[in-house]
């Protein structure tokens, strides 16, 4: 007798979200819509069960390694930013947060940023400002909303090129950085 998977209609957020005034508050958000951004700058539809504040993913292994994402996450108060990554059947994001309001003057400018860990060895993969990927005002207005992202909906905006070469990795990270600001995410992966 086989057994379906459970499967998720939604992901509780619980980012700790940074804001301009120096305090730190941690939201519980209903994530229940979740898109990525693709070649051509479409974006796409996704199960909200692939979504992920693990710190440890399994990965089948020969995966692509994946790609570092800027996150977008529509909350009932505004907007909010993270990174995170667009893997092979996982889409882990940062339990941290910055206000969309606090830095959407300088968005163009923050740095998105990746590495790959193998036993000792950290390669850099990307790093490159937030302005040349899909903006926010680009992703609303894709998704039908120029005045804003419905609240519970993430979209994950990644690198449009493909998800990489296949390689082993320990552990990949990412990382959103403005000025002395800097928003990071590890994941530990464990290849089957």
């Amino acid at each position: 007798m086989g057994y379906a998977l459970p499967m998720s209609s939604s992901f509780v957020y619980q980012p700790h979200v940074h804001q301009s005034d120096g305090t730190v508050i941690t939201p519980d958000i209903l994530i229940e819509r979740v898109f990525v951004s693709g070649t051509g700058g479409v974006l796409s539809p996704v199960p909200v069960s692939l979504v992920s504040s693990a710190a440890a993913l399994q990965q089948p292994a020969d995966s692509p390694i994946g790609a570092a994402a800027v996150v977008l996450v529509a909350a009932s108060y505004g907007l909010l930013v993270s990174v995170g990554a667009i893997l092979e059947g996982a889409l882990p994001v940062a339990r941290a947060a910055w206000r969309f309001d606090d830095v959407g003057s300088a968005y163009g400018d923050v740095n998105l940023r990746s590495w790959g860990v193998q036993g000792n060895k950290r390669t850099a993969f990307v790093s490159e400002q937030l302005a040349a990927l899909m903006s926010p005002t680009e992703a609303m207005a894709a998704l039908g909303n120029a005045s804003g992202l419905r609240p519970g909906t993430a979209v994950f905006i990644g690198h449009p090129a493909p998800l990489g070469e296949s390689l082993s990795l320990d552990r990949f990270e990412a990382a959103l950085t403005l000025g002395n600001s800097e928003i990071n995410y590890r994941v530990d992966i464990e290849t089957v």
